[in-house]
């Protein structure tokens, strides 16, 4: 977190946001002993966590609700360039 502290003010508030969101899932994470494992469950829980911060706003809201925009979570492998699109729960810990 120190160094975190260091960044530039819009690169620090997004990096401390994204470390607590990781925060309830520590233990999840740190229980995957695959490095690349880990960083793809960190990667997707980030991405749920941005969709669930996107459709608190209430301009997207009314975009998603009139059919104009679909909001979703995605994970692209560049490795194989698959595309993994993943259901996003509201409440953080709810099939996440």
């Amino acid at each position: 977190t120190k160094v975190i502290l260091n960044e530039p003010p819009k690169l620090k508030d997004m990096l401390l946001s994204m470390k607590q969101e990781l925060a309830y899932c520590e233990e999840t994470i740190g229980a995957i002993s695959d490095p690349a494992a880990q960083d793809r469950e960190a990667v997707c829980v980030n991405a749920k966590a941005q969709v669930r911060k996107l459709l608190c706003d209430k301009g997207v809201q009314d975009k998603v609700a009139k059919g104009e925009l679909l909001v979703v979570a995605g994970f692209y492998d560049i490795g194989t360039g698959v595309v993994d699109f993943m259901d996003v729960p509201m409440a953080i810990g709810d099939n996440d």
